[in-house]
């Protein structure tokens, strides 16, 4: 990381507790930066797509950090498209600290988070939110939402950040079985969600624009399966923050305007891509640790040949077709059906399938610290692509905690699995 982020981090965690309204205002300002220089001079590092993206998602967390009076704090499963309608915008633990890390402030916040109660076991990015939230650099939302899918963390995080701030905290039951009693249950939980949200925000949700917002959703979706069908013929030599913004796109901005426009430029980007050469092709289990030099060594930048990042199984975890007729419904078998939910064998069939249409050399699952729920199915999801004849390699490390990084040692063992593909 360059000297000056590092002076810029520093100075952001200095004011955090004396004066957090200076360090939200920092962090406001340098994203509001990040989204001009994407926006206006993007680099050569990343295509026209992700450039578009990365613009987007500054901006708005640096408008949330401003002021987030008239947002909400959501789990990255929720369904974005009822906040989407009501014009809503909304942020996830995982996008907020992705950005702070980058910006090397992260630690005085997971410190805050601990100080606090917070079991140093816990996932950093729950901890990243928390902790700006009880230091004060981080004001209240309208309201807080979340749902049962996909890890522990949600059921402790969402309900103490709504005690923090004093909002209403909306909590998303989904049922284990998919079936379609467990999605009417879900649309159901929805619809009331839908009724929360505008008692809080005192706006009325207009059907008609909730229709549109699936409709764009469904296209979305249809865009980045087709991008999937397409990626295992080309060189797209871009990895970590790339596959990150996909996970947001197909999440977070599901069904917005700037989501659709950004997965038709996608789609044109690796349309457009040279023709695939001999690098090896990974499937990426989990987040990724976009912060990590040792890791964008191996896995981003336009002069690697050896090995991409061609598809993430969070990103792709419920690209299932919407009906805007139905959209409450839409919305409840995406929940439901998102391979996140329910047992461990499901998300691993899942990564399987994706590994096929991707014609995937390898598997790389990533233990995010404090993510019981990757750390319990590694060793058998490892197990069940090797039988299946696909390698697969279960790092340990932390997509936002530079304390929980791995170092050498990732790189090292990052290596020694490339070399293994090139010989497979």
């Amino acid at each position: 990381m360059n000297r000056t982020i590092e002076k810029l981090g520093a100075a952001i965690s200095g004011q955090a507790e004396r004066a957090p309204d200076r360090a939200a205002a920092m962090l406001s300002l340098s994203y509001r930066t990040v989204g001009f220089q994407a926006g206006h001079f993007p680099s050569k590092k990343y295509t026209k797509s992700r450039e578009y993206l990365q613009a987007y998602t500054a901006r708005l967390l640096s408008d949330m950090l401003r002021d987030p009076s008239a947002s909400a704090v959501v789990n990255i499963f929720m369904p974005s498209e009822i906040f989407c309608a009501l014009g809503i915008p909304i942020m996830a633990p995982e996008a907020l600290a992705a950005y702070v890390v980058n910006t090397a402030c992260e630690r005085v916040f997971i410190d805050k988070s601990e100080e606090n109660g917070t079991p140093e076991t816990f996932c950093s990015y729950h901890k990243v939110l928390t902790g700006m939230a009880e230091s004060g650099v981080m004001k209240r939302p309208a309201l807080i939402a979340s749902t049962t899918v996909a890890c522990d963390a949600n059921q402790l995080t969402f309900r103490r950040l709504a005690e923090t701030w004093n909002v209403p905290h909306a909590m998303i039951d989904v049922p284990y079985r998919t079936d379609g009693e467990a999605v009417a249950y879900v649309a159901e939980q929805l619809r009331e969600l839908a009724r929360t949200a505008e008692e809080c925000c005192g706006r009325k949700l207009d059907t008609d624009r909730l229709k549109e917002c699936i409709a764009r959703g469904g296209e979305q979706i249809s865009n980045y399966r087709k991008y999937l069908s397409n990626r295992s013929k080309v060189h797209f030599p871009e990895a970590l923050t790339p596959e990150m913004l996909n996970i947001a796109a197909n999440h977070l901005y599901l069904g917005s305007p700037e989501g659709l426009r950004y997965s038709r430029m996608l789609l044109s980007d690796v349309k457009n891509a040279p023709a695939r050469g001999p690098e090896k092709h990974i499937v990426w289990m989990h987040v990724l640790p976009n912060w990590q030099e040792s890791m964008k060594e191996i896995f981003q930048g336009a002069g690697n040949h050896r090995v991409e990042i061609i598809a993430n199984d969070l990103a792709a975890s419920a690209l299932l077709p919407m009906d805007p007729e139905k959209p409450f419904e839409s919305m409840a078998r995406r929940l439901v059906f998102d391979s996140f939910n329910g047992p461990g064998s499901r998300r691993v069939e899942s990564a399987y399938e994706i590994a096929k249409v991707t014609r995937a050399d390898g598997v790389v699952i990533f233990c995010q610290w404090g993510c019981k729920q990757t750390q319990g199915i590694s060793l058998a999801a490892k197990r069940f692509f090797e039988e299946r004849g696909i390698p697969a390699l279960v790092i340990d490390g932390d997509g936002c905690d530079r304390a929980n990084g791995g170092g050498e040692q990732i790189l090292t063992r990052a290596n020694a699995f490339i070399e293994q593909l090139e010989q497979h």
